[in-house]
């Protein structure tokens, strides 16, 4: 059995930005949408920037009232 390190929640900035946004792709086609970055939505920019900028995170998370 391979033993994958886990990134936890204080390590999420270490995940590849490639990765991020190959599984943005997979969330657009899994979820049929016609596109994921349109006129006032773009789901890369949202995720890229969830996962990479701690202070953007803290932002998102209040207005989603987590944590």
């Amino acid at each position: 059995m391979e033993y994958k390190k886990l990134i936890h929640s204080n390590e999420y900035h270490l995940i590849n930005t490639n990765d991020i946004l190959k599984q943005a792709e997979n969330i657009v086609n899994n979820l049929h949408m016609a596109a994921g970055s349109t006129t006032g939505f773009d789901i890369y920019t949202l995720l890229k920037s969830y996962f990479t900028d701690l202070e953007k995170r803290n932002e998102i998370n209040k207005i989603i009232h987590v944590g």
